[in-house]
């Protein structure tokens, strides 16, 4: 039975409202603002285990908790723009013009409600049982969040040039940037926005700052780590400043041509997108489903079935989905796709496609539970590495796709989540005086919850660790060359993440660089060991550095060792 809309709603508002509330409280002292936020949650806590039974209680903090983190997200991004804001009151500046047409923030809008339509109509027209209104719900509260962020930076974003630093400041209450034109490594022109590629429900893999504010001409900002698109009144004149301390210039004069998303020649990319969005990103299609079977009088077990049935259907096209969500192109250079052939014939998979997609983020992605149709994918920044270096990471990739480790992940996933469940009926049919044994159910079931991300982490590392050291095997410098790689990755993602946070104004501090090869604190190696889908990066460099044996039972139960040793050892 699902609980009162209205005490699920006022959760979601409290959830929001705490981190308000301490970063008002915090303005003269931080610490105080968050000493606040701590001692109101366990208040929220206590008083939830008090007043609601289980499920109830578990229910609600569950949508304080997501909702808190939803617009923790939205209040930590302001410090940046804190500090444009004041350094603009400090200089003089020229504001550079921006076209502003609300048609445009109205299409993100429209495409947010059409993405959500078949989950909202579920939420209010399908059965009070069915959990899947709680997997809604939750979903809701990330859209908010987003639909909340978009309308703000719209409302908001200014943008001004500083001609004796040669700076750029884009200012807006939830999103800012500072960057000096030198570090500008491409602009473009674009002829319209791509929605298709910048609204956050469309998007995989990707590196885009969205600052339009209207349909006309985009200049495209390609920086190290992201790609800032931007609608100025003068595009041609900003674009030969950008260009200024450009030695060489790619597509210089090239305007890039962008469709409407609803040209009949963009027809089958949006309907991509928005089955990605629909399904990948939220559960409307689900929903859509099954309301469609829920008023047919389809009985419980159907509904089950189709919607087991309609995930699988979805895992088998994967590859499909997500090479529309991240627009991705098959690789088209001859030197790179011999070295792929060789790495994947050596690997049993030659049927497998490499794609490019536009990110400026190092990394690359194995999708596809078929491996007869598997696609590994590079983004265009990873091709700046060295061909070596980019053998490394394909033959990664290949591995994930020979042992169908996207397939078996979703597979592992489902079943901690079937077994949360089990428990969660259990307890419901079994104890009948549960307000007796509140407390202890409470802490049982979040147990459950705390240890489902480290579930998922082992499964993932277990994964990760296999596909470096089998990977290996296809490369000709072998473990020294995989090794090689990784490092080589790690440092650019590290230079890229440097500058990501520059253009951000977050200070880092100077004697904790940022370092992925670096071992770190005892409380990171916790962190990096037992939540992330990879070991730390330093482990999986000096692993295939020292591994003597190869990929088994000798490096498996290294990896195990370690990933307890690491997480408790204070040396």
């Amino acid at each position: 039975m699902f609980h009162s809309l209205q005490d699920c709603l006022l959760s979601i508002g409290i959830g929001y409202l705490i981190p308000i509330i301490g970063l008002v409280v915090g303005k003269t002292n931080k610490k105080i603002g968050i000493t606040f936020e701590i001692c109101l949650g366990l208040l929220l806590i206590a008083y939830m285990l008090y007043k609601y039974s289980f499920p109830g209680a578990l229910i609600y903090l569950g949508l304080i908790a997501f909702s808190y983190s939803s617009a923790l997200m939205l209040t930590t991004s302001n410090t940046s723009t804190k500090k444009v804001k004041e350094e603009l009151a400090k200089i003089n500046l020229e504001q550079i013009k921006l076209h502003k047409d609300l048609k445009r923030v109205i299409f993100d809008i429209s495409i947010f409600f059409i993405v959500v339509l078949f989950a909202v109509l579920f939420f209010i027209f399908g059965p009070d049982e069915s959990p899947l209104k709680y997997f809604i719900l939750f979903g809701f509260i990330t859209l908010f969040s987003e639909f909340i962020k978009r309308i703000i930076v719209y409302r908001t974003v200014t943008c001004y040039f500083d001609s004796q630093t040669k700076t750029i400041y884009i200012y807006s209450f939830f999103e800012s940037r500072k960057f000096s034109i030198n570090d500008c490594q491409n602009v473009q022109i674009e002829s319209a926005v791509d929605i298709l590629k910048l609204h956050p429900l469309f998007t995989l893999f990707s590196s885009n700052i969205d600052f339009t504010t209207s349909l006309e001409k985009v200049l495209k900002i390609s920086l190290p780590g992201e790609t800032i698109f931007l609608t100025f009144v003068e595009a041609e004149r900003w674009k030969e400043i950008l260009h200024v301390s450009k030695a060489e210039i790619e597509d210089e004069d090239e305007l890039v041509t962008v469709l409407p998303f609803y040209h009949k020649h963009n027809l089958k990319r949006l309907f991509g997108k928005l089955y990605f969005a629909t399904t990948v990103k939220g559960v409307s299609a689900y929903s859509g489903l099954l309301l469609l079977l829920y008023f047919l009088n389809v009985p419980t077990w159907g509904l089950i079935t189709a919607g087991i049935c309609y995930w699988l259907l979805n895992i088998s096209i994967s590859d499909l989905v997500l090479k529309t969500a991240m627009d991705a192109k098959l690789a088209n250079d001859p030197l790179l796709l011999s070295k792929a052939d060789a790495i994947f014939t050596k690997a049993g998979i030659p049927n497998a496609k490499l794609y490019i997609t536009d990110s400026a983020q190092y990394n690359g992605l194995a999708t596809g539970m078929n491996i007869g149709r598997a696609m590994i994918t590079l983004t265009t920044a990873t091709l700046k590495l060295p061909i070596e270096t980019i053998e490394g990471i394909l033959a990664h990739e290949a591995i994930h796709v020979k042992k169908r480790d996207i397939m078996w992940a979703q597979i592992w996933r489902a079943c901690f989540i079937l077994f949360l469940l089990i428990v969660v009926i259990f307890i419901k049919e079994n104890i009948t005086n549960i307000e007796a044994y509140t407390v202890p159910i409470f802490l049982t079931i979040w147990l459950l919850m705390f240890l489902f991300p480290i579930y998922q982490s082992f499964i993932s590392q277990w994964m990760e660790v296999r596909a470096d050291h089998l990977g290996a095997t296809l490369l000709e410098g072998g473990q020294q060359q995989m090794a090689e790689s990784l490092r080589a990755l790690s440092l650019a993602q590290d230079d890229e993440s440097k500058k990501a946070l520059t253009y951000q104004m977050i200070e880092i501090d100077k004697n904790k660089e940022i370092n992925s090869l670096k071992r770190e604190s005892l409380i990171w190696r916790i962190i990096e060991f037992q939540l992330m889908p990879h070991p730390p990066m330093y482990w999986r460099v000096h692993s295939l550095n020292t591994n003597q044996y190869g990929w088994g039972k000798a490096i498996l139960f290294r990896w195990m060792r370690d990933r307890c040793v690491e997480s408790i050892s204070i040396k």
